[in-house]
Order: C-alpha cells, then sequence, then structure tokens
C-alpha cells in the first residue's frame, strides 16, 4: 500500500535498510495520526522482501509499570542464546528477564551490552557469516515502552555501527524523544497530499464537506480518514477540537450502536495490558461476558461473532491470535468512555485470568476503590520483584501506587519512603522531590519527616539547584544533630551542590553545619566535607590521611566520599585508586555500575595524572551515563574534563564545541566549577592556537575584579596558563594581582601541587633574571612528578628561559625531557613549542609525522589501545560495553587507516603514545 506523501520519509527508511546513510538508527517523531506506524510497517515488509530479519516490538500504555516487557516482546526469541554471551553480560540478562536464580541486582551497562550483543550478534540465519542477512530492529509507540526497557533500546541505538549488520528504527511522539539520535520528523500532509489521500477513500468527500474535513483535518491523515468517514458528523464538534477529542466523540457514538456483549469485549481489550486474544477470551469467560458451548469450552464461531459489530464499526481487526485497534487512540477512547463501573470490572476479570502475579497486582490496583491494604502488598511485591531485576522505575511506580492505597498512614509513608531511592536510580529528580513530598505528607513522626527531607535535598543536590540544596540538607543536618550518622548523609550531597556552584555562602553553610556535629577526625564523610570547604589546609589533608589509614577495609560508601576528598586534596594517585576500585564494587551493587558522578571524577583525576586517553574514555562514559540517568551537571563537568583533553591534545575546536555545549547549559555564576573549567579549555585551546590576547581573556574570568578566585579550587589550577598568556599579552601586572590573590587565599602550605605552580607563575611574571631560579625552585619537589604536564610545561618554560640565558646545554636537557613527556601525552601543539625550542638550541629534531591514532574517532582509538595490550575482541567488548561484532568492525575499519595488519603493529603503533 502507497504512502501518500510520505516520498521523502521513505526514501530516507529505505536508505537506512540498504545502509548507504551511514547511520544505525533513526527515530521517527511525530504527533498522534501522522502515520509513523505506517512508516514502521513499510519499513518491515521492505526489510523482510530483501531478506532482512526483523525483530519487532511496541509500548503499550497498560505495560509502562511492567519492568522490561518491551524488552523481553522483543528478545523472546533469542534468550535461547543467552549462554554464548560473556559471563558478565550472562548474568545480567539472566537476572532481567527471571532466566537464572540469582538475586543480585543486574548490572545495567552489562545488561544492555548484552542486549546489544543480541541483537547485533546472535540473531543470524544457521549458516549465515559475517555477510549474511541485515537485521532491522522495529520499536514503535517508544513513549510508552517501559523504562527498563527504552533505556536499553537507547543504549543499543546509540551503539550500533552500519557494519555490523543491525539497522535500529524506532517511533515516538515529540515529548521524549531523545535529542542524540538521527531523527526523521513528520509534518502535516501539504494539501494537495491531503486530497490525493482524500480521493482513495471508498466514499469520497465531495464539495463543502471535502473542505470542511481539509480544513478541520489540518493535514494529519488519522484526522482526515476520521472525517472522511461517511457516518462521522463532521460539523458535530468545533474546529478547535483536538485529535484525542474528535476520536473520543466518534467513539462514544459508535459503540452506542453496539451489542451490550461487544461492548464489553472491548472494553476488555482495551483494559488489558498487551493484544493477547487468548487472554482478553479468558477474562470474558470469569466475567460472564463472552459465549460459551455447553461444555463451558468456546464456541468459534460465537465467539466471532460477538467480535463482528466491532470489526465491521472499524474499531478493530483479529488477526492472528491477536486483538488490534484501528489506532492507539481509538483504544483510549474505548477505555476513556466506559463507565468505571465497567472498567473496573475488566480489570478484575484480567485479574483473574492473569497468570503473571504482577500483571495481576496492576490489574487489581486499577480496580481499587478507595483504599485497599491487600492490592497494597501486592504492589510491594511487585517492586521488590522489579528492584530484584533492575527494574527501579517500575519499583518505584509500584511503591507510590502502594502508597496511594495504603490504609494506615505508616504504610504509606514507608512505602513512599522506598519508593524515593527507587526513583533516584532513574535520575528523575523531579519525581523523587513529588515521592517525598508525598512521604513528608503522610509521616507521623520526626525521623520519617527526616528521610523523606533528605530525599528531597539528594535529589535538588543534581541539579543546578545549589543553593535550594544546600539549604534543604543543612536544615535536614541540624535537625538530626543528634543523629551523627544521619547528618552526615545530609551533610554529604550538600558538599557536592557547594562545591559546584563555588559559592562561599554555601560553603559556609556546610562548613558551619559539619563545625556543629561531633565528628571524629577520621570520619570519610569529614574528609569530603574538610575538603571541599579547605581544599589548601593542611589540616584538611591530615583529616583524610588518618581517614584512609582507619578504614582499611574501605566499602562502596567510604571509597564514595573518600576518592573525591582526594581529588579535590590533589591526592590525585590516590583519587584514582579510590575510585578505580569504587567503581569495581558497583559492578555487583544497585547502582548497576553506572554511577556517574563517580565516573566523571575519576576522568578528571586521570586527566590530571596524564593518563588521557583513560581520562577521555571514561569522560565520555560519564556524559553518556548521565544524560541517560538525568544528571546535567555531572554530565557537564564530564565534558569540561573531555574538552581539557582535548585541548591539551590539539584537537581544539572539538574542545571549543564540548567547551561551548557546557556554557550554552550553564549559568557560570551559578555553576561556577563547570563554568570555569569550560573557560580553562578554551583559553588551553586558545593557547595551543597561538592567541595568548584571547586565552588571556577566558582565563581570566575565573577570577574576580581584584584577582580573588571566584571557585576557591577550580580557578586555582588556571594560574600558570594565565600567567604564560599575560606574558605574551602585555599583561603581567594583572595577572600578578591574580596571582597575589591565589597565594593570599591558598594559604602558605597549600601542598605540593598548588606551591609548585604559584612558583611557575611568578616565574613566567617576573624579570628574565630571576625566573631561572623560580622555574627550578618549582620542579625541586619529587613530587610534581605526579603532574605530568603541568611538569613538562614548568621544564619547557625552564629550557626556554635558559637558552635566552644563553645556557644552552641545561637548556637542552629540560627542553629534551618535555618533549619526551608532551609527546607520551599527546600533546601535539606542546610538542612543536618544545622542538621549536630545541631546533633553536641547536638541536635536530625531526619534524614529527602526524600522530595517525588523531584520525579515529573516540571509540575506535579506545579500542586499538586495548587491543594493542592484547585484549580480545570479546574482552574488548565487555569493557566497553560493546558487542564482539561491532568490536571486530572496528578493528578491521581501522587497520588500513593505520597502516597495519595484526595486533603486534598495534602495540609498536600506541607505545609512543600510551601514557
Amino acid at each position: 500500500m502507497e504512502l501518500v506523501g510520505r516520498d521523502d520519509e521513505l526514501a530516507r527508511i529505505d536508505a537506512l535498510l540498504a545502509g548507504r546513510t551511514g547511520e544505525s538508527a533513526l527515530v521517527v517523531v511525530g504527533e498522534a495520526g501522522l502515520g509513523k506506524t505506517s512508516l514502521l510497517e513499510h519499513a518491515g515488509r521492505r526489510a523482510r522482501d530483501h531478506g532482512q530479519a526483523v525483530r519487532a516490538t511496541r509500548g503499550n500504555v497498560g505495560e509502562r509499570s511492567l519492568a522490561f516487557a518491551g524488552l523481553h516482546r522483543l528478545l523472546h526469541p533469542l534468550l535461547a542464546h543467552v549462554d554464548r554471551l560473556p559471563r558478565p553480560q550472562r548474568r545480567a540478562v539472566g537476572g532481567a528477564f527471571g532466566l537464572t536464580d540469582s538475586r543480585g541486582v543486574p548490572d545495567r551497562l552489562h545488561l544492555a551490552a548484552g542486549v546489544l550483543s543480541l541483537l547485533a550478534d546472535l540473531d543470524r540465519a544457521p549458516g549465515t557469516g559475517a555477510d549474511g542477512p541485515r537485521r532491522l530492529v522495529v520499536v514503535d509507540d517508544l513513549q510508552w515502552v517501559d523504562d527498563a526497557s527504552r533505556d536499553v533500546l537507547l543504549f543499543c541505538a546509540r551503539r550500533l555501527v552500519p557494519e555490523c549488520g543491525t539497522a535500529m528504527l524506532l517511533a515516538t511522539r515529540p515529548t521524549g524523544a531523545p535529542a542524540d539520535l538521527p531523527t526523521l520528523r513528520l509534518a502535516p500532509l501539504a494539501v494537495p497530499d491531503a486530497e490525493r489521500l482524500l480521493d482513495r477513500q471508498p466514499v469520497r468527500p465531495t464539495s463543502d464537506r471535502r473542505a470542511l474535513v481539509l480544513d478541520r483535518s489540518a493535514g494529519n491523515p488519522l484526522a482526515l480518514l476520521e472525517l472522511a468517514r461517511p457516518d462521522t458528523a463532521t460539523d458535530a464538534l468545533p474546529a478547535s477540537t483536538t485529535l484525542d477529542a474528535r476520536i473520543e466523540h466518534d467513539v462514544a457514538a459508535r459503540l452506542a450502536d453496539l451489542p451490550s456483549r461487544t461492548r464489553a469485549l472491548l472494553t476488555l481489550a482495551a483494559a488489558a495490558d498487551g493484544d493477547d486474544l487468548a487472554v482478553v477470551l479468558d477474562a470474558a469467560r470469569r466475567s460472564g461476558t463472552d459465549t460459551t458451548a455447553h461444555d463451558g469450552a468456546p464456541d468459534v464461531a460465537d465467539v466471532l461473532a460477538d467480535w463482528a459489530p466491532a470489526e465491521l464499526a472499524g474499531l478493530v481487526r483479529l488477526d492472528d491470535d491477536r486483538v488490534r485497534f484501528r489506532h492507539p487512540l481509538v483504544r483510549r477512547a474505548v477505555y476513556d468512555v466506559a463507565p468505571r463501573s465497567e472498567r473496573r470490572g475488566a480489570h478484575l476479570a484480567l485479574a483473574a485470568a492473569a497468570h503473571d502475579p504482577d500483571r495481576r497486582a496492576w490489574h487489581l490496583a486499577a480496580a481499587a476503590v478507595g483504599r485497599d491494604g491487600q492490592v497494597a502488598d501486592a504492589l510491594e511485591a511487585t517492586a521488590d520483584r522489579a528492584r530484584d531485576r533492575g527494574g527501579w522505575a517500575a519499583a518505584a511506580r509500584a511503591l507510590e501506587r502502594a502508597g496511594e492505597l495504603s490504609p494506615h498512614p505508616q504504610d504509606a509513608t514507608r512505602r513512599f519512603l522506598a519508593a524515593a531511592p527507587a526513583a533516584m536510580y532513574t535520575g528523575r529528580t523531579a519525581w523523587v522531590e513529588q515521592v517525598a513530598a508525598r512521604a513528608r505528607a503522610t509521616a507521623v513522626d520526626e525521623t520519617d519527616r527526616l528521610e523523606a527531607d533528605l530525599y528531597a535535598g539528594w535529589a535538588v543536590a543534581s541539579s543546578y539547584r545549589h543553593a535550594d540544596a544546600v539549604e534543604r540538607l543543612t536544615s535536614v543536618a541540624r535537625r538530626a544533630a543528634g543523629d551523627v550518622p544521619s547528618a552526615l548523609a545530609a551533610l554529604a550531597p550538600a558538599g557536592v551542590a557547594a562545591y559546584n556552584s563555588g559559592d562561599d555562602a554555601l560553603l559556609a553553610a556546610v562548613g558551619g553545619a559539619l563545625g556543629r556535629l561531633d565528628v571524629d577526625d577520621d570520619e570519610p564523610v569529614a574528609a569530603w566535607l574538610h575538603g571541599v570547604v579547605a581544599p589548601f589546609d593542611p589540616r584538611s589533608r591530615e583529616i583524610l590521611d588518618r581517614a584512609v589509614a582507619a578504614h582499611a577495609d574501605l566499602g562502596i560508601d567510604e571509597l564514595n566520599v573518600l576518592g573525591g576528598a582526594a581529588w579535590v586534596l590533589d591526592e590525585s594517585s590516590l583519587a584514582e585508586r579510590l575510585l578505580a576500585r569504587l567503581l569495581e564494587l558497583f559492578a555487583d551493587g544497585p547502582t548497576q555500575g553506572a554511577n556517574a558522578l563517580v565516573t566523571g571524577t575519576l576522568a578528571a583525576a586521570r586527566q590530571e595524572l596524564g593518563r588521557w586517553e583513560e581520562a577521555r574514555a571514561g569522560a565520555e562514559d560519564a556524559v553518556a551515563i548521565a544524560e541517560e540517568t538525568g544528571m546535567p551537571v555531572v554530565r557537564d563537568a564530564a565534558r569540561t574534563t573531555s574538552a581539557l583533553v582535548a585541548a591539551c591534545q590539539g584537537r581544539t575546536e572539538q574542545a571549543r564545541e564540548l567547551a561551548g555545549a557546557v556554557l550554552g547549559g550553564v549559568d557560570p555564576d551559578v555553576t561556577r566549577a563547570a563554568g570555569i573549567r569550560a573557560h580553562q579549555a578554551l583559553g588551553l585551546a586558545a593557547l595551543a592556537d597561538g592567541e595568548p590576547e584571547t586565552a588571556y581573556d577566558f582565563l581570566r574570568r575565573g577570577f574576580g575584579p581584584d584577582g580573588t578566585p571566584l571557585h576557591r579550587h577550580a580557578s586555582v589550577y588556571s594560574v600558570v596558563l594565565l600567567a604564560g598568556a599575560a606574558a605574551r599579552s602585555e599583561r603581567s601586572d594583572d595577572a600578578r594581582t591574580v596571582v597575589d590573590a591565589v597565594a593570599r587565599g591558598c594559604g602558605p602550605q597549600p601542598g605540593p601541587r598548588v606551591a609548585t605552580l604559584l612558583q611557575h607563575a611568578r616565574a613566567l611574571l617576573c624579570e628574565p633574571d630571576r625566573s631561572v631560579p623560580l622555574l627550578r625552585a618549582a620542579l625541586a619537589d619529587a613530587a610534581g612528578a605526579t603532574w605530568p604536564f603541568e611538569r613538562a610545561l614548568a621544564r619547557l618554560d625552564l629550557g626556554r628561559a635558559l637558552r635566552r640565558a644563553r645556557r644552552v646545554s641545561e637548556a637542552r636537557t629540560e627542553l629534551s625531557a618535555a618533549l619526551e613527556t608532551f609527546v607520551r601525552l599527546g600533546a601535539s601543539p606542546f610538542v612543536e613549542q618544545a622542538a621549536g625550542e630545541l631546533r633553536a638550541s641547536g638541536v635536530a629534531v625531526a619534524d614529527r609525522a602526524p600522530d595517525a591514532l588523531a584520525q579515529l574517532t573516540a571509540q575506535q582509538r579506545r579500542i586499538v589501545h586495548l587491543a594493542a595490550r592484547g585484549r580480545t575482541n570479546r574482552q574488548i567488548a565487555e569493557e566497553l560495553f560493546l558487542s564482539p561484532r561491532t568490536v571486530g568492525f572496528h578493528l578491521y575499519r581501522v587497520f588500513p587507516l593505520l597502516g597495519v595488519t595484526s595486533r603486534a603493529q598495534l602495540r609498536d603503533l600506541v607505545e609512543p603514545a600510551s601514557g
């Protein structure tokens, strides 16, 4: 069947199926009635005609509360292959779909990677090889797919590559459409196309009615078809009536003419959480709605006779043991126009027919009138099962509904409080706040109110509302002062919010709240809070040392706060060790290995340590996780790390793009940590491009008019770059003001890293004859080797100063050491600067060939580095949450680009750039 007016859209879908677009996923976005389903059905037919395997699923509003319902429908034929997955993926997939007895919460990333492997690697006909038929995955009504399935499907869509042989086509309403996937947006039909569609109808409206149909439909194909029906009273509703309301009015009129038994069957079908005809008939028998023979077995002729009026009315179609409504809007209209008593009866009958306890619980909940303790208990059990499978959204919904149905306030509060952390794992902070508010409203004692306020504060701390978060959480800490662990649980996220803000008043509020508590000096949370409030105070470092020493067996909570404390206190190696261990533990914990904040902080630590490829990879992971879980502050912080690495490596346009994305969504006066780091990246990019004046302008934004750091931690690390830009742009006087203000703010013992940076900055701004001793002093502390890029910059500047003082031999030593570090790090702009200085010192330095790895994508670089270290495709896939086939295709593509033919040659190629 030809689709009228959709030639361009059909061409793009056909190109996707043929692999001509360079894309592996496409999201069709449009309002109801614009033809999304018709386009997907066309794609399925076209794929099958070309021998492609098609896997399809569809969102159902009745299944939104059932974890992994949509995904199970899609994968059911493939689950027999689960034992072929790598062990972590096999365990996660088995846990999510109840294939194992494991009680551990499935790891979200391993689950998603396992599904990707099933879709991309295992769905192949026997005997076909790498050149076998492509596969098409079709997901209709994505807006109604349950959250757990939706997250996994979007993960797969983002990671498919054209060469893996799998394409994905999704359709959704505009609200909530993923913004980071290729999109095909449907518009209403143009008038000529609407005319053509009208002309194809069995009864074509003419004259005034035709003009009215065209006007009222506004190019929406479904509206046009509905209005064109001869039994539709076109002028019965105002022109402003929405499509939903118009269809509901039309359905109500049609239902009025149907037999009561047919109407009852339609209500059952509309209330069902699927389209299985057998389920509807079973429920009908239990409710006395269906016609049965004398022995209790259904009489087929009578069953079909009962459905026939609905089919003739154009409301449903029965085929393949399914009852299919003409359109989801028709299904909803049938449900909405039915009296409440009929809807309740339908749900009770469906509950009686349900074999799955979760479906039964939700039907009973839909039928409940007033509060019902038994149904609330059933929903709580459903939530427990969903949690065990990693279905956090389903668990939160079930617990929230259970709270609503609970007869006793204490039970309601308990269930709302349990829903809050489940909702937190979905990343929907507004939902967490809402559930926490409901818990507070039903709470009968102060302990429960404190817990509700704590969850609400945690939610706000994940947003840009830093002042609100600090106010809420410090209030909780004050009220819980007698319960120190509870008070610290509130202050830990308050510290995150205060750090992200950088506002001295918020930091003082957190410090004051901590000071009112009787806390041991070796308390890990205290180490984190002292680090946030006083990052350059020697006492903060002492508290960190005591906390680490006192907790030999660090668990998740201790690793979390101590890793963050170590990072802000310039214990970068310790931070890297603690946070890396934390991510290992997360693989078996309730966070499903998806803690974006920890991943992003670890990336920042690795960037400082010169492990740039790992930092770049970790930052990309953190961005992806943060976007999937709704954590914009963490996403933007991770982007700044990527931008800094890009600038250091000479990818200045990418650095500007990343920093610009951060500044486009962040108010740098409110979220100073991200804003200042973004400006640092822009300053570095300008320096790399030889634009010191521009660099100075960007870097100077981290300080107030009098030079005071606008963020007591993040601003400090700009001083060397700012001094270097100032010396080259005649702004040394202003830069000295900044350096002096930083020195005052950091105190007399700021730690080896900051002390080195300050000496380096002063050397760049002083008279030439004083610069060499200051630079020598900056390099004197061996601890400076922890931060190789900063140390190499000092050696580069020392070499310059020595060469200009005609101490050429000494200059060559420093410049050679700087060059070696820059080459190892892949800091190409600084490689050229060091090489130029060496040539000026009389050393013959060959022109360096362009970095072969620079032409690869970030993901390809990660795969190449892991392959060079001897990892197999399967091991790489496990580490990067890809399918082994995707890894193989990437390597197949990059080998010719790099001029290699084996993994051994890869090792030789990347060794100079490995950190």
